[in-house]
């Protein structure tokens, strides 16, 4: 309950910052680069609804194999739990990258919020762009755990497919299985018992996975081609800047240095008096 709690005020706190955001944005005339960087923004929140999904499934698939019949050979029982539960770390893994860099883009948004307030629209679109540039260096090193986690699940996918085949020639043997678990070669067996099931009950929602990683990673390269091109918008934001508005900050510094201007000049009396003085 406590986390729900969090989880709603974080959601709030993003909506507010974001809200604020693209309305300045609209207001500057750069509703590209506000559909843009929102883009990115739901790209990131999509992704890690997908990947909680996984991990909801293969939780399934956990609690599947635990109430599985006493006949099945418990040694593979056993082990398709830890492969289960390895791979639903590493997928926990990739949806906590994501959120360091959802967190990374409502920082961003909200310092460009101030940056404009401060300096106008020219800093604003700098720290942007070096926002951006932090958010696709974040992305990078997850699109490379993307496709390690991948490869991961292919390997675990062709591993109980080779167990599933063991058990259909060898049935119960138990040795054998061991074996294929430790990556050795098999001993010729015969007959066919029990477990065939079990290896197709959590290989179904493994290969499926593996499916689904490789959209991911295709998402990913999309994703990277919208920073660019939002990188590339804010340099004609930039120069659009030119002439344009004077920040608050900014204003206050050229009122400080006009009156202290009008100080350094002489008053027009004391100046005609003492040119009088000096004529006689």
């Amino acid at each position: 309950m406590e986390t729900a709690e969090q989880n709603t005020k974080q959601v709030m706190k993003e909506n507010d910052v974001l809200k604020q955001f693209m309305e300045l944005l609209n207001q500057q005339n750069m509703k590209e680069q506000s559909q843009d960087f929102m883009g990115i923004f739901w790209y990131v929140a999509g992704m890690q609804v997908q990947l909680s999904a996984m991990v909801d499934e293969l939780q399934g698939v956990r609690e599947q194999l635990s109430q599985m019949q006493e006949n099945q050979p418990k040694s593979v029982k056993e082990n398709l739990m830890d492969k289960a539960a390895h791979l639903q770390g590493k997928i926990t893994s990739l949806s906590e990258r994501l959120t360091a860099v959802r967190n990374r883009l409502v920082e961003t948004a909200a310092q460009a919020v101030s940056a404009f307030k401060e300096k106008g629209k020219a800093e604003m679109c700098k720290v942007l762009q070096k926002g951006i540039s932090g958010v696709k260096s974040m992305l990078s090193d997850y699109r490379e755990r993307l496709v390690d986690v991948m490869t991961d699940f292919e390997k675990t996918a062709n591993q109980i497919d080779s167990i599933g085949d063991e058990l259909k020639q060898i049935g119960n043997s138990v040795s054998n299985v061991g074996r294929l678990l430790a990556g050795k070669g098999t001993k010729e067996v015969s007959d066919e018992k029990p477990g065939v099931g079990l290896t197709r009950a959590i290989n179904s929602p493994v290969k499926k996975a593996v499916a689904n990683l490789r959209k991911k990673i295709d998402a990913a390269d999309q994703a990277f081609e919208k920073l660019d091109r939002l990188y590339d918008r804010l340099d004609a934001g930039k120069e659009a800047e030119k002439g344009g508005r004077v920040s608050v900050k900014d204003k206050l510094s050229q009122m400080k240095e006009k009156a202290g201007q009008q100080k350094k000049a002489p008053e027009p009396d004391k100046a005609k008096a003492k040119s009088k003085e000096e004529s006689l």
